[in-house]
């Protein structure tokens, strides 16, 4: 019990948690009006409170409020005349659309945002107001694109200022841009403007296409998609992070359970001969060579081509930025193609060591925050960059959810997709992967797609036949 006429102090617990708050906030009112006249490289002046959080698809007062908010503009609602609209099917529909027909657009009409030119006299207020200005027309000329065009549509693309800033820092501390695309569809994945914009300014990069999960290609594909990037002229190789994975995890499990049983045995002073078993296993791994033209890298063939152009960048032009003598590889991808994979595998990053240093792997956008940096050797330094989804032109959203660009937990109609698929994937595919015979129309060419409906109707009475009492044995 308390003294009685005792002064009780009021929201002790409160004030001490909002004290605590204003102790460790990274940020504080002064901080930012001090900054005004600075100019730091990693924080560049933006709005501490907007989160590097993805943001693809929003409604048209979000965007608008994003507009406004982007221009400094104030703005407020006004009552006007009420207009009654009509409100329209909204059922699935799959919209047949004339490939043949449609004008010629490539993605080298859908451009990356560049960060305005700065220099140390910029301050931090300014270089982001330009920032701004000029993410803010970058939407506007998207927008004029997508409205002068009767046949294609933008994809959903990131809308985060914040997000594409990372990349403008991977860019100017990097001295090789790296992208990560999914071998299942490379050209949907690479973006055409990202190589052009870390070629421009007076100092170009370098720039590599690393075509992850090359698993899934046969050596006809890959011979095939090989001839393209040569005749383009690109830089590329073809990996797997799951196979380098899977090795690398292998080879841990092998070693952790050695030092297990030499712990049992009390061999601590026993060092392993040069020979040794799990060794000569791993060379074996490296020296298996394929015949194809364009073969899948594994880990260390990897690391030595890595290794080869950071030499080769260093004699030709240096370091470009101060970071102990470090090449910087810029990672740039999609979410969903690997990129942290392919980051993980690149370190030998094995999930059976709690000492190696892994990157977060997720399959939607905004999984890494910002941009991490990471050592890979001696000469090398990773500087990995959040997932982006860059803007293209496609033929409708159901593209987006068969490139895993976007989840399937957003998926509101079933049916586009599912015809999209049954457009690309041939009759005896079908037939031959799931022992079904799909009838065709009198009219119709064995070469035409399937139908959805067509496809669904065959695939319920096969699992009905299967789920029939009378052809199941009960004992």
């Amino acid at each position: 019990m308390g003294r009685t006429g005792a002064k009780v102090k009021k929201g002790g617990l409160g004030n001490a948690l909002m004290r605590t708050q204003k102790k460790t906030s990274p940020i504080s009112t002064k901080d930012v009006a001090s900054s005004a006249g600075k100019h730091v490289s990693e924080r560049d002046g933006g709005d501490a409170s907007v989160a590097l959080a993805s943001y693809l698809e929003g409604s048209s007062l979000d965007d608008f409020l994003a507009s406004a908010v982007l221009a400094n503009r104030e703005f407020t609602a006004v009552k006007e005349s009420i207009m009654l609209m009509e409100e329209a099917d909204a059922g699935p529909q799959v919209v047949e659309k004339d490939k043949n027909v449609m004008p010629e657009m490539t993605f080298a009409e859908m451009k990356v945002p560049r960060r305005p030119k700065w220099d140390k006299s910029t301050t931090a207020e300014e270089l982001n107001r330009l920032e701004k200005e000029s993410f803010l027309e970058w939407r506007r000329d998207i927008a004029m694109l997508e409205a002068s065009s009767d046949h294609l549509e933008v994809t959903p693309f990131e809308k985060n200022l914040e997000v594409w800033r990372q990349l403008w820092h991977v860019r100017e501390r990097s001295d090789i841009m790296v992208q990560i695309v999914d071998a299942r569809n490379p050209l949907f994945y690479r973006s055409i403007d990202l190589d052009a914009y870390a070629k421009e300014g007076e100092t170009p990069r370098r720039t590599l296409l690393i075509v992850n999960k090359s698993d899934f290609l046969d050596d006809r594909q890959r011979t095939a998609w090989g001839d393209h990037f040569k005749k383009e002229n690109i830089d590329f190789v073809f990996f797997s992070a799951k196979e380098a994975q899977d090795e690398i995890d292998e080879e841990a499990k092998k070693l952790r359970q050695e030092q297990r049983n030499a712990e049992s045995h009390d061999q601590y002073d026993e060092a392993k001969p040069a020979g040794a078993p799990q060794v000569v296993e791993a060379e074996a791994v490296v020296a298996k060579k394929e015949t194809s033209p364009y073969p899948v890298l594994s880990r260390v063939e990897l690391l030595d081509f890595v290794t080869k152009i950071a030499t080769d960048v260093l004699d030709e032009v240096g370091v470009r930025v101060k970071d102990k003598g470090l090449i910087k590889f810029g990672m740039v991808g999609f979410p969903n193609v690997g990129k942290s994979s392919v980051i993980n595998a690149l370190l030998g990053a094995s999930t059976y060591s709690h000492k190696t240093q892994r990157v977060a792997v997720g399959a939607t956008p905004g999984k890494t925050k910002h941009f991490q940096t990471m050592i890979l050797s001696d000469k090398i330094m990773l500087c990995d960059c959040p997932g982006l989804v860059f803007p293209s032109f496609v033929n409708s959203k159901a593209e987006m959810y068969c490139c895993g660009v976007l989840p399937l937990s957003q998926l509101r109609d079933h049916v586009s997709p599912c015809q999209l698929l049954c457009h690309r994937i041939p009759k005896r595919v079908f037939e031959r992967t799931y022992g079904i015979k799909i009838p065709i129309s009198k009219t119709a060419k064995e070469t035409d797609p399937v139908g959805i409906y067509a496809l669904l109707e065959v695939g319920i009475e096969t699992s009905l036949k299967c789920c029939n009492p009378s052809h199941t044995s009960f004992l």
